[in-house]
């Protein structure tokens, strides 16, 4: 189920910001990189990358939460 969400949190995400995720997170490019792919600048790259992070964290908020407390268990 948790797959599951992180992949909707993902995709709920606006076009350009998910495809820098996906080119940082899930195809191991550094910012440098992507922005020269996307003629893009670094701090473009960032913000968006700093934006994905934190709607991410925001959505995936309730899992965090019982994944700390079942770890503790």
């Amino acid at each position: 189920e948790l797959e599951k969400e992180i992949e909707t949190a993902i995709h709920s995400l606006p076009e350009k910001c998910r495809q820098i995720f996906e080119m940082n997170r899930l195809e191991g490019l550094k910012y440098a990189e992507i922005a020269d792919k996307l003629g893009l600048s670094i701090k473009t790259v960032e913000a968006q990358m700093s934006k994905a992070l934190s709607v991410l964290r925001e959505r995936l908020r309730e899992f965090l939460i019982l994944i700390v407390m079942l770890w503790r268990l």
